[in-house]
Formats: C-alpha cells, structure tokens, sequence
C-alpha cells in the first residue's frame, strides 16, 4: 500500500485546525520508506500540519523537489533544522535566479531561497529517478504539445551569460509518478511543463501501466478554452483527478461540474491509500 498526504495546500479541510499557504506538498508513506514531495513555502506550515495530523517528521527518508520556486522548496529549511538533513532529489536548473513580472512591470523574485544545504545531499539529475521502490521521477519533461509551449509571460530568468530577461523556460519541472495495485498515480507540483506533456511522458516511462490517478499543480489558472479542452480529453479517462495550487478556483469549479465522479480538490488534510 501506497499512502499520499496532502500536507501543504493553498486551501485546507473544513473544521481542520490545519493551516494554508500558497504553494504545495505532500507526503509519500509506503513499506520501503518516506518520501516528501516539495515542501512549501514556509516551513511554519508544513511543521504544523505534520504536528496537527500526528506525522511524525523524522521518519521522512527523502526529499524531491518539483522545481526551484519558493512555494515549493521554501519550507525545507525548517524542515531540516528539525529533523537534519536528508537526500533531495531535483533538476540542476533549479538553482536559477527567477522573476514574476507583476502588471505594473516590477519584478518579484521567486527563486529557491535554498542556499544552506551542504553538496553531499544534493541528487541533481534531469534524468528520471527511482526514489524508492515503486516511486519515481519524470525526470526533465520535453515539451511537445504546441497548446503548452508557450509557457508563463509571467515568468522570467536570464538568459545564459547576459542580463537580459527572457520567459523562464522552467525546464527544472518534473512530476513524481507511484506505481500502486490500481495503476500510476502521478503527482505534479505546479505542472509548468504541462499536464499534457508530462502524462505523455508518462506513458512512454510506463507504457504497460494504466494511469489510475493524477493530483496536484496543474498551472492551468490562465490558460485559453483550447488548452483546457486539449487537458480535459487526456483527462477525461481518469478515475481520479485531484486539483491543488495552481489550477485556480475556476478552472477547480469546471472540473468538479463536469467530472463530478473524477474531480476532487486535493487539498491540505487529503489522505489516500492506493
């Protein structure tokens, strides 16, 4: 049995004394050990989630970070003066230096504040991962869907030995898929390189596997009608579709109306077992 926790979620179960904070993650309990998936933004939130749902912390084996935004790594710090440093598995771009460029053309940073962490610990590879049996990581996704290429206006980085800013190809993204008795259960982080491209991926990782479920990130806030229809047909075939983070309340509130018996919000307090 494979157990996935939603620790860290922009929303939180009703009557919970869970909290909520912009960003993401979640935990991975199976016989062979513990994986966290990204971990947040804060560290104070994850700490008490993990607290209030009686996890214990210290028993987290590894670490795998989707990508080098601060809503996703920010909580590790924390994390790590609790309970010491562990393996953390991520892509070798996620160190960049990385904007959002707000409506009035001022610049937010949004990097990975990881800057502590000493080399041993680091697993840096674009290359798919298995973390532990049956859990691994996409790897780096090539994007060949045309409908997800064009990647966040929003977002920039320099460009390689200049200071000229450029959209952020954010080629650090990467999913984490969990083999399960029911069939692949795939867990995105924020999906910037696309729902489409990653479970295409995925398919061709595991071409004998059915997709059970998918939860997470999607990044799907501001995307047009065709690229949610184009989502919603690789979809549609899915038993199980948990929506978190990134995907914003009106694309959450389209899938809950028309796949009612899929769609759920994935949110903190979530538990499954597979």
């Amino acid at each position: 049995m494979i157990k996935v926790t939603c620790l860290v979620e922009n929303s939180v179960q009703l009557s919970s004394k869970l909290w909520g904070e912009h960003g993401i993650s979640m935990l991975i309990e199976t016989s062979e050990g513990v994986v966290l998936f990204d971990t947040g933004q804060s560290g104070d939130v994850l700490l008490h989630n993990l607290e209030v749902l009686n996890i214990d912390a210290s028993k987290i084996d590894k670490v795998v970070l989707s990508h080098g935004h601060y809503d996703h790594t920010g909580g590790l710090k924390k994390l790590f003066e609790k309970i010491s440093e562990r393996p953390v598995y991520g892509h070798p771009a996620m160190f960049s230096e990385r904007f959002s460029e707000t409506p009035n053309g001022k610049l937010k940073i949004v990097s990975t504040p990881l800057k502590f962490m000493k080399e041993p610990f680091w697993q840096l590879t674009s290359e798919p991962v298995e973390i532990l049996p049956n859990i691994f990581t996409t790897g780096e996704v090539p994007k060949f869907e045309p409908l997800e290429n064009q990647g966040d206006e929003r977002l920039k980085v320099y460009a390689e030995n200049s200071q000229n800013l450029i959209k952020d190809p954010i080629k650090d993204d990467m999913s984490l898929v969990l083999k399960t008795t029911q069939g692949l259960v795939v867990l995105f982080g924020c999906c910037h390189a696309g729902v489409i491209n990653t479970l295409n991926l995925v398919q061709k990782q595991f071409p004998d596997e059915e997709i059970y479920a998918v939860m997470g990130g999607t990044h799907l806030a501001k995307a047009d009608e065709e690229r949610l229809l184009a989502t919603e047909r690789v979809l549609k075939s899915v038993p199980m579709i948990g929506l978190s983070h990134c995907t914003g309340p009106k694309v959450t509130a389209r899938f809950l109306s028309r796949y009612p018996e899929q769609a759920f919000v994935f949110q903190a307090g979530t538990q499954l077992a597979f």
